[in-house]
């Protein structure tokens, strides 16, 4: 399996989903084994090309599960000058779906916008401007022993597999949703854009009032988010892409946050009514032994 980048750059604007405020992204390939970098170039700190000089830059932000900041609705990146990204699970999990390895992310703006709430522009425009395989051989994630963390109520875990594959189950039946949710994805490039990528961010009408209070989902929409109602129905007027659509998401955020790894993982991963917290702390387990894995 090979490295890849993409042959063209593309830009893409939207409304934070979060903060609401308008920002834009550009995504630029990238040398061999350099990874995935988001740069802040609305950041104060230097400008022109220099953003390019690599991981030390105060205003380069590597996809790393070690520079998670916050978890709260959505996985945040801040580096060590204290420069930040917000929302990038979205991202993420379209670069992942489609094998992108090396890629430069130039943000203006403080979160990644939410465009539909799903990734499937992101990953319809990654296509528009063509996948380029590099010479060097992508570094595979093997997992080799089960680890889990969590609690009985919320939980996710890692087991060795020939490939990633996630499980994930959700349980909204306290929400009006009336069976718990299943779903299970074998990853590629093809099933991810059917399957997956669609899949739109979802929350419940009743958390309305209580999130805008505390700043957050100030830029959410029915134009990019599923809002059910008590009765657990959907209030869009065009309403599900899945009947399963709330338990496809946590999928995709499940591949954006493991894509922070940095590597392609081989490894069944099982989720009940898990997050983004639980993701990034089981990057943190797995890497915590080597005994846990292997780099192939």
């Amino acid at each position: 399996m090979l490295q890849r980048t993409i042959a063209s750059h593309l830009k893409l604007e939207g409304v934070g989903l979060h903060s609401g405020k308008k920002s834009s992204f550009w995504i630029f390939g990238a040398p061999e084994d350099s990874g995935l970098k988001f740069v802040r170039l609305d950041a104060d700190g230097p400008s022109g090309e220099t953003w390019i000089e690599g991981e030390e830059h105060p205003l380069c932000i590597p996809a790393d599960y070690r520079l998670v900041s916050d978890t709260n609705l959505g996985t945040k990146l801040t580096n060590g000058a204290g420069v930040s990204v917000a929302t990038v699970e979205h991202l993420l999990a379209a670069l992942y779906g489609l094998g992108i390895s090396n890629a430069i992310i130039a943000l203006e703006g403080e979160e990644i916008p939410g465009l539909d709430g799903s990734a499937k522009i992101i990953a319809e425009e990654i296509c528009h401007a063509k996948i380029k395989e590099q010479r060097a051989a992508a570094g595979i994630l093997k997992v080799l022993r089960p680890i889990k963390v969590g609690s009985p109520e919320k939980w996710a875990s890692l087991a060795p597999a020939d490939r990633l594959r996630i499980n994930m189950r959700c349980d909204f039946s306290h929400r009006g949703l009336a069976t718990p949710l299943d779903f299970s994805h074998d990853f590629s490039e093809d099933n991810f854009m059917t399957a997956i990528a669609p899949a739109r961010t979802f929350g419940f009408f009743e958390d309305a009032e209580f999130l805008k209070r505390n700043h957050l989902a100030l830029g959410s929409s029915l134009e990019n988010t599923v809002v059910f109602d008590t009765n657990g129905l959907p209030l869009n007027e065009s309403g599900l892409r899945f009947v399963n659509e709330p338990v496809r998401h946590k999928i995709l955020d499940a591949a954006g946050d493991l894509a922070l790894s940095g590597y392609r993982i081989h490894g069944q991963y099982d989720g009940f009514c898990s997050g983004h917290q639980l993701n990034n702390l089981l990057l943190r387990e797995l890497f915590s032994s080597e005994k846990n894995y292997e780099i192939v």
